[in-house]
C-alpha cells in the first residue's frame, strides 16, 4: 500500500530532479540564445528586429490559441493519457492548421496595423512554426507531464543551436529579418521531431466527444486567458510600432528580451514541473499549505537578478550588443522591474491551473489588458520606449498581483499574507543590493568594468543579507534531490524563522 507520505516523497523527488534538469536546460538554451542575439545584433540593423517583433506578436498569440488550452488537461497529471491524448492531438492539429493559414492570409493587414509593411513576408514565414508546434503539442506535453526533463535538454538546446547555425550565415548573406524568421522555423522543426522521438508514448489523432467537452471545459478559459495575456504583453509592440518607428521597436524588442531573460529562465524552470506537481498536490489537499513556500523560493531567486538588471541596465546593454544599441538602456531599466513581477504572476497562474481553476485567470487577464492599454499609450507618449516599461511595472504591481492574490486566497483557502510574507526579505535585500551596485558604478566609464564590479558587489550584498534564508532553501533542494524527502508543509523555514 502506498502511503500519503510515500506519494509525497516520490513526487517531491521527481519534481526536484526534473526542476534541476529543467534549470540545466534553460541555462544552456538561454546561453546559446543570448550568444546568438549578441552576434546577430552586430550584423542586423534595429529596424530588422522591428519587423521580427511584429511577426513574433502574431506567432505568439496564434500559437497560444492553437490548441484551445486542451493540453492543460493532459499536463495536469491526474487523468488517463490514453483516453485524453488522441482527442487533444486532433484538436491541436486542426486549430494549428487553421491558425497558420489565417496568419499567412492576413499577414499584409497585420503588418499594416503595426505600420511596418516590410514585416509581411516575415509573418508568413514565421507562421509555419504554429503548425509545427501543433504537430508536436501532445508529445511535448507528455514529456512535460512525466517530468522527462533530462532528455528534453537535448531537444531544446539542439533546437537553439540549429537557430544559431542557420541565422548567422543568412544574416551575413544579407537576408535581414528573413534570416531571423527562417532560422526559427528550422529550430522549431528540429524540436518537433525531437519531441516525437523522446515522448514516452505516441498517439494517433482520434476524437471522443465526451473527452473533447471535458478538456475544452478546462482548456478554453485557459486559452482565452492566454490570448488576453499575450495580447496584453504584446500591446506595447503594437503601440510603439504605430507611435514611434521600426528602429525604436527593434531597440525595445532587444531591451524587452534582455530584461525578460531572467524571468523566462526562472518561469521555464518552474513550468518544467509546476502544473503536474501542483495538480497532484491539489488532489492530495496540500497545495494551499505549500503555496507560500513556492512563492518565497521563487522570489529569493528572481528579485536580485531583476534588481541588477535595473541598476546596471546601461552597461549591460552596451557590453552585450554594442554602442549602437545604447538607447535601449532606458527601456531595459524600467523593464527590469516588470521582469520580477512577471515571474510572480506566472507562478500564480500555474498555481491556479494546478488547482483546476482557470475561469478566474481569464478575468484577471482582461483586467490587466484594460488597465495596461491606456497606461502604455500615455507612457510611450511621454517617455518613449522607457515609458512602456514604466507602464508594465506599475500595472503589474498595483493591479495584477493584488488581483491574483484575491483569486488564490479563494482557490487555495489561504490568506494573502501567508502567500507573500516569505518574499518581503528577498525584496528588501534586492533593493539594497541594486542601489549599492548603482552607486558603486556611477563613475566608471568602461561598461564591462561597471557591469563586472556592480554585479559582484550587488550579488555579494544580497547573499549576505539573505544568508539564512538561502541556506535553508539550498538545504531543502539538496534534501529533495538526494533523499527524496517529502515536500515541507510549512512556509516558516523559507522565512528564516525557527
Amino acid at each position: 500500500m502506498t502511503t500519503t507520505s510515500g506519494v509525497d516523497r516520490s513526487l517531491g523527488a521527481r519534481s526536484a530532479s526534473a526542476t534541476l534538469w529543467g534549470g540545466v536546460n534553460m541555462a544552456l538554451g538561454r546561453i546559446v540564445q543570448f550568444a546568438t542575439t549578441i552576434i546577430v545584433a552586430r550584423i542586423i540593423a534595429p529596424e530588422h528586429f522591428g519587423a521580427l517583433a511584429v511577426a513574433i506578436v502574431v506567432q505568439t498569440i496564434a500559437t497560444n490559441m492553437a490548441e484551445l488550452g486542451a493540453t492543460a488537461a493532459l499536463a495536469r497529471g491526474n487523468g488517463d493519457p490514453d483516453r485524453i491524448a488522441p482527442t487533444v492531438f486532433s484538436i491541436s492539429l486542426v486549430t494549428s492548421a487553421v491558425m497558420t493559414a489565417g496568419a499567412m492570409a492576413l499577414a499584409p493587414a497585420l503588418a499594416a496595423a503595426f505600420d511596418d509593411p516590410a514585416a509581411t513576408p516575415v509573418i508568413q514565414v514565421l507562421s509555419l512554426t504554429i503548425l509545427l508546434q501543433g504537430v508536436g503539442a501532445v508529445p511535448s506535453t507528455m514529456v512535460w507531464r512525466e517530468f522527462l526533463q533530462k532528455p528534453r535538454v537535448v531537444v531544446d538546446v539542439g533546437s537553439v543551436v540549429v537557430v544559431l547555425v542557420l541565422v548567422v550565415p543568412m544574416a551575413l548573406d544579407g537576408w535581414g529579418a528573413m534570416a531571423l524568421a527562417w532560422s526559427r522555423v528550422g529550430g522549431q522543426l528540429f524540436a518537433m521531431v525531437g519531441y516525437w522521438i523522446i515522448t514516452p508514448r505516441r498517439y494517433a489523432p482520434g476524437f471522443d466527444r465526451a473527452v473533447a467537452a471535458e478538456v475544452l471545459r478546462l482548456g478554453m478559459p485557459l486559452a482565452m486567458a492566454n490570448l488576453v495575456v499575450f495580447v496584453t504583453l504584446n500591446m506595447d509592440y503594437l503601440l510603439i510600432g504605430r507611435m514611434l518607428d521600426p528602429a525604436a521597436l527593434g531597440l525595445y524588442l532587444l531591451a524587452f528580451n534582455l530584461a525578460g531573460l531572467p524571468s523566462s529562465v526562472i518561469t521555464a524552470v518552474i513550468r518544467a514541473t509546476a502544473v503536474p506537481t501542483f495538480g497532484r498536490l491539489f488532489a492530495e489537499g496540500t497545495l494551499g499549505e505549500l503555496a507560500g513556500r513556492f512563492v518565497a523560493g521563487v522570489s529569493y531567486c528572481a528579485f536580485p537578478i531583476s534588481a541588477m538588471v535595473v541598476a546596471l541596465a546601461q552597461p549591460l546593454i552596451v557590453t552585450a550588443y554594442g554602442q549602437a544599441w545604447a538607447p535601449a538602456g532606458t527601456a531595459l531599466a524600467t523593464l527590469g522591474v516588470f521582469g520580477a513581477t512577471r515571474i510572480l504572476v506566472e507562478l500564480f497562474a500555474d498555481l491556479s491551473v494546478g488547482a483546476g481553476k482557470t475561469v478566474w485567470l481569464f478575468w484577471v487577464q482582461v483586467a490587466w489588458l484594460v488597465a495596461l492599454t491606456p497606461a502604455l499609450y500615455f507612457g510611450i507618449q511621454w517617455w518613449g520606449i522607457a515609458g512602456a516599461g514604466v507602464a508594465h511595472a506599475a500595472v503589474a504591481c498595483l493591479i495584477v498581483i493584488p488581483l491574483y492574490l484575491m483569486v488564490l486566497t479563494s482557490v487555495l483557502g489561504v490568506r494573502a499574507w501567508e502567500l507573500v510574507r516569505g518574499s518581503i526579505a528577498p525584496l528588501a535585500a534586492a533593493v539594497v543590493a541594486g542601489f549599492s551596485a548603482r552607486l558603486a558604478t556611477m563613475g566608471i566609464a568602461e561598461p564591462w568594468m561597471a557591469l563586472l564590479l556592480g554585479g559582484c558587489l550587488g550579488g555579494a550584498i544580497y547573499v549576505l543579507l539573505t544568508f539564512r534564508q538561502g541556506k535553508v532553501l539550498l538545504g531543502t533542494v539538496r534534501g529533495l534531490l538526494g533523499q527524496g524527502q517529502s515536500l515541507p508543509r510549512s512556509t516558516h523555514a523559507m522565512k528564516g524563522q525557527p
